[in-house]
């Protein structure tokens, strides 16, 4: 439960060593870069971008913007190569200038072809729906025909239509309509060919929804239509796959792009932390952290690369500094390092509980869950997930390591409770809880939650006292270790009134909760006599909480019941599918709320007893987002 040392360091060397060094740190992945500016040690200003620099920034980002673009067209990418060397900027932009505009000229051609695909449908459903309503009159040559969708809740527009007609072109013409479906009434509109003009404009003018067909489909009676639709419709597929088929083909000729894309990342993450360095006239100085058992290896590598003309100084960390946070855990536990992420990760100093949500978040899942049957599916679940996701660190992976941990635990908590698909273990093969039965002993698993609550919170309070102490807080360390005393008290107190302790221990336990009380309020300064008192209130929230454990379990109990109860009524197999249906959504329910109601009492009432966020996460110059790649191995 330890944050890696950090040891900060400055990097000096020749100005014409600067794209050198960066790029030697940059290959090592594991210096911090800190702003020259924000180093209280270094009184420098930064190192100007001169004009060539500018200039290559621009170009570098066009070409990776382009490159990428062209790279996304594809479904599968290919995967850029180690290559010795940089990128030949000029070959590159002369393939962009001669390939990019024939694979921009095949994706807008695959397209038009997808829209093709969408659009025809909806073209031949419409028309469908207006064939009936044709008359014979509209294929004489002299006639056009205007086809109209109506949503039935406005039947008053072909009345108007009509009567705006009939005075514009006079009786010739005929509008003949009926309902197509529940909300919409089609019309088709009959009028002489002469008159077309006139009556275009009129529907425009009215804002009437026309059918228009395609303009390939254009001019064509509507039955031929429909055929010709339905014909491209079934030409289209084979089209869009030999479209596909030539992109794909285009891009992978060009391997390089991949790499390339690759380089110029690197090239411009290193004219971007240009910006973070000092200089002067001749000179640069890098500023940055190092994790502590990685440092000879950064001065070794240096030198090996410059020949020892640029030094490497390693800094007295000043008040003001704050060095990154490197999380180092074993390998079952940095799955819970996302939990950690999602609240902040500690101060630099501070103590890391990613070992502790590992022991406790899975045990009080499995608590609420606490099912054989359910534990077992969740288990198979995470197991089929987490091969899945092996090789692919991510939220999904973390997920699913903690559930498989919390699954093992539902089973453990399944056979104490004696719960197989909650008492269908008891029907069929008469499973017995060893210790509690949650059904009916409900008062001692209240008991049990509040015990748990109690040891959670005092352990938080205990190691609250450790990180003051070891931090010199004489502050913290008071109020803590008296918030402590009175705790004690408390539960002494509440054990006697229960009859669980001797009578005699009422006395000492007042005694340690106003003693514990007044070191409270006084630690408190002015707010202390309103603080103290909240304080252990408080605390004692935080205890009362955990039952929270018991009621979860409980849902989670009678809703699997239910399901029982409902799977014995009626025929077999539909008793079978609707207990199926109901033990899915109690996992499904038994597996998310448990998890939320863990990371609450792991967030809320465990950590604010100890926890010491606001760290700076760790970034290693040339990696990612974090350093899931970094074994804890490689700096313990």
């Amino acid at each position: 439960m330890a944050v890696v040392p950090m040891t900060k360091i400055h990097v000096i060397g020749h100005r014409n060593q600067v794209d050198p060094v960066l790029g030697l740190l940059q290959e090592l992945h594991v210096v911090h870069l800190v702003d020259v500016t924000h180093d209280p040690d270094v009184h420098l200003p930064p190192l100007t971008v001169d004009e060539p620099r500018l200039a290559e920034l621009q170009e570098l980002r066009f070409l990776r913007a382009r490159i990428d673009s062209l790279l996304a067209l594809v479904a599968d990418p290919p995967e850029p190569l180690t290559v010795a060397g940089r990128v030949d900027l000029h070959s590159l932009r002369r393939e962009l200038e001669t390939d990019g505009p024939e694979i921009e000229r095949l994706v807008q051609e695959l397209d038009a072809l997808s829209a093709e695909q969408e659009t025809l449908p909806l073209h031949i459903n419409s028309l469908a729906r207006l064939l009936p309503l044709l008359p014979e009159v509209a294929a004489t040559s002299g006639y056009e025909t205007a086809a109209l969708l109506i949503d039935s809740r406005f039947p008053a527009v072909l009345g108007e239509l009509n009567a705006e007609l009939a005075e514009l072109i006079g009786a010739n013409f005929e509008i003949i309509s009926d309902r197509v479906d529940p909300d919409t009434l089609g019309a088709v509109l009959v009028f002489p060919r002469g008159r077309s003009e006139e009556v275009l404009g009129l529907l425009g003018r009215e804002r009437l929804s026309r059918v228009r067909l395609p303009p390939r489909f254009d001019g064509m009676a509507f039955h031929e239509a429909i055929a010709a639709m339905e014909r491209r419709l079934s030409e289209l597929p084979a089209e869009v796959e030999t479209t596909r088929t030539a992109i794909d083909a285009h891009v992978r000729t060009h391997q390089n792009w991949a790499t390339a894309s690759r380089q110029l990342t690197d090239r411009l993450s290193q004219l971007d932390a240009v910006r973070l360095l000092g200089a002067t006239p001749r000179s640069f100085v890098i500023c940055g952290w190092v994790p502590a058992p990685r440092l000879d290896e950064v001065n070794a590598a240096l030198a090996e690369r410059t020949g020892g003309s640029v030094l490497l100084i390693e800094g007295a960390p000043a008040e003001s500094d704050t060095p990154p946070v490197l999380l180092d855990n074993p390998a079952p536990a940095r799955p819970f390092e996302f939990f950690m992420r999602l609240l902040s990760v500690p101060a630099y100093g501070g103590l890391d509980p990613t070992l502790l949500m590992m022991v406790f978040m899975p045990l009080f899942i499995g608590m609420m869950l606490g099912d054989i049957g359910y534990g077992s599916v969740l288990l198979a679940l995470a197991v089929v997930v987490g091969r899945r996701y092996a090789t692919r660190p991510g939220v999904v992976r973390d997920l699913s390591r903690m559930l498989l941990l919390a699954s093992g635990w539902s089973i453990v908590w399944g056979v104490i409770y004696g719960e197989l698909l909650g008492d269908l273990g008891n029907r069929l093969v008469g499973l017995e809880p060893i210790w509690i039965n949650r059904e009916e002993a409900l008062r001692p698993l209240l008991v049990f939650s509040l015990g748990v609550g109690a040891a959670h919170v005092v352990l938080g309070l205990l190691l609250g006292i450790w990180v003051a102490a070891r931090a010199a807080n004489r502050g913290q360390l008071a109020e803590r270790s008296a918030l402590l005393v009175a705790m004690v008290g408390m539960f002494l107190i509440v054990g006697a009134a229960a009859d669980r302790l001797p009578a005699g221990f009422v006395t000492p336990g007042v005694a340690a909760v106003i003693v514990g009380l007044a070191v409270m309020m006084a630690t408190g300064g002015a707010m202390g006599l309103l603080m103290g008192p909240l304080g252990l209130l408080g605390a004692v929230g935080n205890v009362l909480s955990y039952l929270r454990i018991a009621a979860i379990g409980l849902a989670s109990v009678f809703l699997a019941r239910v399901a029982n109860e409902l799977g014995a009524t009626g025929p077999l197999w539909l008793g079978i599918v609707v207990a199926a249906l109901f033990h899915t959504l109690n996992l499904a329910l038994g597996t998310f709320s448990p998890t939320i109601q863990a990371l609450r009492l792991h967030y809320v009432e465990f950590f604010s007893k100890f926890y010491e966020e606001g760290g700076e996460e760790y970034r290693p110059f040339g990696g990612t987002d974090h350093t899931d790649s970094l074994a804890a191995a490689d700096f313990g």
